[in-house]
């Protein structure tokens, strides 16, 4: 059962890694564009919790370290590095066409409901703000 320090831990390292994601993508000093700057924050979140998930199953870190890393920040940070982890996690496990399948789902399925979703309710949104 997740304790009550635990999701204290997942909120205040996600605001973190939410700021640090805000940052990198605002206010970089090497300003490509919302597009490159987005790309930049989820290949260094898929950097960062490769090596922070293996540093802390090497030193068996106490789980409110991961819940403030691995959930907070780095969940806040970016959500692609999580779906990297578990895609690699199943991958490392064997499980190839659970691997295979979580990743088209996610990804095909992730944009298609976001095109959807987008278009369905921009009409909704015509339709009843031009009544």
């Amino acid at each position: 059962m997740v304790t009550f320090a635990e999701t204290i831990c997942v909120a205040l390292g996600g605001a973190a890694g939410a700021l640090s994601r805000f940052g990198m993508q605002h206010f970089s000093f090497l300003d490509f564009g919302k597009y490159p700057n987005t790309i930049a924050v989820n290949l260094l979140g898929c950097v960062a919790i490769g090596a922070v998930w293996a540093i802390l199953n090497a030193y068996n870190a106490p789980i409110w370290l991961n819940r403030l890393v691995i959930a907070g920040f780095l969940g806040g940070f970016t959500t692609f590095s999580t779906f990297a982890l578990d895609f690699v996690m199943l991958a490392e496990a064997g499980k190839w066409p659970y691997a295979i399948g979580y990743a088209s789902l996610s990804m095909i399925g992730g944009l298609l409901l976001c095109w959807a979703a987008l278009s369905v309710t921009t009409r909704l949104m015509e339709t009843f703000i031009t009544q």
